[in-house]
């Protein structure tokens, strides 16, 4: 049976910054949140690797299976496989007129 939990990177943020770093484990797939009242925004899923830099990571829009490493709407679901990464962002490079929310649940299917 699968593990499975919560985590909040972003919360209801008016401004660009890196939001909350999750830190993979055991961890393999995530599916993100996207959400708020901003009419406008960007938010980028990133990477940790050992070396400390930070690579662009792809995800699959759960609505209509578009791959892209970043999100420009909001109310969508992204799914990104995590195992092989130290930790992940979704950064927000952009927003205006409100605020954007990113939560998830993560999935750990070994157990």
């Amino acid at each position: 049976m699968a593990n499975v939990g919560t985590f909040l990177f972003q919360d209801a943020a008016t401004s660009t910054g890196n939001g909350d770093l999750f830190y993979v484990g055991n961890n393999d797939v995530i599916t993100l949140e996207i959400y708020g009242t901003a009419t406008s925004g960007t938010v980028v899923f990133e990477g940790l690797m050992p070396s400390g830099s930070y690579y662009s990571i792809r995800g699959i829009r759960l609505s209509d299976y578009t791959i892209a490493n970043q999100s420009t709407a909001l109310s969508e679901l992204w799914q990104i496989d995590i195992s092989g990464y130290i930790a992940i962002r979704a950064r927000i490079s952009a927003v205006a007129g409100g605020y954007i929310t990113v939560n998830s649940k993560v999935v750990n299917s070994n157990g």
